[in-house]
């Protein structure tokens, strides 16, 4: 049903202009490189953030120059799409006490550099198409579900400083799965909503379409699996 309503507005969508104030330069690429985290493991090609630390100043304006391409063309090599998993114990997991399973265990997905800081260049130049409520808490930069936690008690605590009996009906929703089970179809529909502009839509679809993945348990690597659901 998602993919089909999904097919119906993409068809003939053709969303926002892309103008010079989207486009990637050297000063941004210079900022995402630094706040990128130091001393993380490297992707499947063995680079890690280091070497874009201390790499040659003209660095920059090669990557932006090149990934204003990829966003003109609407293309991310495939290797942009490949990560690995690597399985870590929960913290309540034993790992002598009893047979493991996979519930025992979250994974953590590994993705190249350059595509993180590829990442990283879009949700600055496009940040007004990934606003979202105020009253969503959970999975938002500066915010967590313990705000949404201390909101709700800042208000209960006002009224009964009045003197007043609150009586309310709240509805919690668990989105724990939110990351591995999102419908691919349905992300795309909520990014034309917001109008976001075809080439940019065109090459996230194509990102998500070659995105693949793998184990590594140890020095050992599994066979890669296609991502059909879920985000990277």
């Amino acid at each position: 049903m998602l993919k089909t309503r999904y097919k119906q507005i993409r068809s003939d969508y053709h969303g926002h202009a892309i103008d010079d104030r989207f486009r990637f330069d050297a000063e941004l690429l210079e900022n995402v490189i630094i706040k990128m985290k130091r001393g993380k493991a490297a992707g499947l090609d063995g680079i890690t953030t280091e070497p874009l630390n201390f790499c040659h100043a003209l660095l920059p304006c090669v990557l932006s120059s090149m990934f204003n391409l990829m966003l003109l063309i609407s293309h991310v090599p495939a290797a942009f799409g490949q990560s690995y998993i690597v399985p870590i114990p929960k913290g309540n997991c034993n790992l002598y006490g009893k047979a493991l399973s996979v519930e025992d265990f979250m994974g953590i997905a590994i993705i190249p550099v350059l595509s993180k800081a590829l990442e990283h260049c879009i949700l600055d130049r496009y940040s007004e198409y990934f606003v979202t409520s105020d009253n969503q808490f959970g999975f938002k930069r500066n915010s967590s579900c313990a705000k949404a936690v201390y909101t709700l008690r800042s208000a209960v605590d006002y009224y009964v400083s009045f003197g007043s009996t609150v009586n309310m009906k709240l509805c919690s929703i668990d989105l724990s799965k939110a990351f591995d089970k999102m419908s691919h179809h349905d992300l795309f529909t909520k990014l034309i909503e917001k109008h976001i502009p075809v080439n940019l839509l065109s090459l996230l679809e194509r990102w998500f379409a070659l995105s693949e993945t793998c184990v590594k348990w140890g020095q050992v690597v599994s066979s890669f699996v296609n991502l059909l659901c879920g985000v990277r």
